[in-house]
């Protein structure tokens, strides 16, 4: 073909380039390797064939391996809130790796010195999270004390926003891919965050010394929690320990607007796994007043796979923006104190312990002494603050009475069983006690972007109000550990 090069084998591109010369031959040549972007498609998630592999991964439990005390259960749970959360988050787990607390039990017994205190960050079973705060629960159940090294450098002080916004406005091959429809701004930030911190990385590459790691987003059709955890995963047919820990965060973190949904495959009933008998019962008995009729209901939309083949996935702080309302589902299944724990396989816990970091700003009271209309932008942004934070009262208040319920029927009717002692720990900037202080904070930005001053602030701060709750003096003090005098 006179004129035409090797790699345009297209004899209309040919004829046409013949007509117009070189330019358009570099023109087509540029079309045709844009032009497979045009069809961006997401990365389907794996599907499980198995129900062998099914019940093994069902078979795991709520925690993960447990190489401290048995008898303390340990929860942390990351709000949302972008780079201030993240922040906030990894100030708290700076502040447990400060404080000592003695071995103890059965564990005791077999260290060379049983009087050697280990941090009580090494006693964390389960983190949870949301939104900005995965990235920092997501990092640390990948690398554990590494997260110390580098995670500041590698996200809080990065412009994370700036550079997003780049890639989406400033580059012609994501332009093009951005036109398919299968292809979304959270698929770009997927991609994003794998580069600058997950390293290709997927749930199966977690720890297995670490803590059990549950990234949460909501359903865009339902508006349920959805969890990426093993069992949730197992639920529709799916493999979480091949799908990318990128993509979850992704998809926990998709703030509805500037970012699309994560979409899942529905894979239920095709790994033999079949519909719960109790979630038919519940449904059967319509008891539309109990909660566990509303969870049953929920996992039946899986069932129905011609209503739901596949699973849009937003930000988890539009469900839970404190994140433990997915654990706190079990109560509702397992109902009794004695069953969770069974499901859990915790029946040596004696004491459950959730720490909660809620990095929802406080309440701006500067439009109470203003006379003038607030704009759209004001207006949207005051309403969903205060739905945020209404519902992030009644979260905690929901985890408070489980965790009461608990307390009462591990001590049994007559008081004489072996009570477990609960300890709900919020840290949050209400708790600080200066108002003035308090405000400081108030018109901290949910961005994925802030400067290296605030984050370093946002980091102390966290770990301030830990040690100055009660709650966790008591939680410590009962450890036989100690506090460090200097916050």
């Amino acid at each position: 073909m006179s004129g035409c090069t090797k790699l345009i084998q297209s004899p209309f591109i040919c004829a046409l380039s013949a007509r117009s010369g070189a330019w358009a031959q570099v023109l087509l040549l540029v079309i045709m390797l844009l032009m497979p972007t045009a069809c961006a498609h997401y990365p389907a998630n794996p599907k499980l064939e198995s129900i062998d592999k099914v019940l093994q991964i069902k078979d795991r439990g709520f925690v993960g391996s447990r190489h401290a005390s048995k008898e303390l259960l340990l929860v942390l749970s990351f709000s949302g809130g972008g780079t201030r959360a993240a922040a906030m988050s990894y100030g708290v787990l700076e502040a447990l790796d400060r404080v000592g607390i003695p071995y103890a039990g059965e564990e005791a017994k077999t260290l060379t010195a049983a009087g050697e205190k280990h941090a009580l960050l090494d006693e964390v079973d389960v983190i949870t999270s949301v939104s900005g705060g995965s990235f920092t629960a997501a990092y640390y159940g990948l690398h554990g004390d590494r997260i110390f090294k580098d995670y500041k450098e590698r996200f809080l002080t990065r412009p994370v926003q700036r550079s997003l916004l780049m890639r989406v406005l400033f580059s012609p091959v994501n332009w093009v891919r951005l036109l398919s429809s299968k292809f979304g701004k959270s698929d770009l930030a997927a991609e994003y965050y794998d580069k600058i911190l997950f390293d290709g990385a997927t749930f199966g590459d977690i720890r297995e010394q670490g803590p059990n790691i549950r990234i949460q987003a909501t359903e865009l059709a339902d508006g349920y929690s959805f969890g990426f955890t093993g069992p949730q995963f197992a639920f529709i047919c799916s493999d979480l320990d091949k799908y990318p820990v990128s993509r979850a965060v992704a998809a926990s973190a998709a703030f509805p607007g500037p970012f699309t949904p994560i979409i899942l495959n529905n894979y239920t009933g095709q790994c033999g796994l079949e519909e719960p008998q109790w979630v038919k019962q519940t449904l059967a008995n319509r008891n539309t007043s109990n909660r566990e009729y509303h969870t049953a209901k929920k996992m039946h939309t899986y069932f129905d796979i011609e209503s739901k083949q596949f699973i849009h996935l937003l930000d988890g702080g539009i469900s839970d923006n404190l994140g433990v309302r997915g654990p706190s589902e079990i109560f509702r299944v397992f109902g009794s104190a004695e069953k969770v724990m069974e499901e859990m396989k915790i029946e040596q816990t004696r004491r459950v312990a959730v720490i909660v970091v809620n990095a929802s700003t406080p309440k701006n009271y500067k439009w109470g002494q203003m006379n003038s209309i607030p704009g759209l932008g004001d207006t949207i942004g005051l309403t969903s603050g205060i739905m945020v934070q209404s519902y992030n009262f009644e979260t905690m208040d929901l985890l408070r009475r489980n965790l009461k319920q608990m307390e009462r029927e591990s001590a049994g009717s007559g008081g004489t069983g072996n009570p477990i002692q609960t300890y709900l720990v919020e840290v949050g900037f209400d708790a600080l006690p200066d108002r003035a202080e308090q405000m400081v904070y108030a018109d901290i930005p949910t961005s994925l972007q802030l400067p290296e001053d605030t984050v370093d602030r946002l980091r102390q701060v966290a770990g301030r109000i830990l040690f100055s709750s009660p709650e966790f003096k008591k939680l410590v003090n009962d450890l036989g550990g100690q506090i460090p005098v200097s916050h």
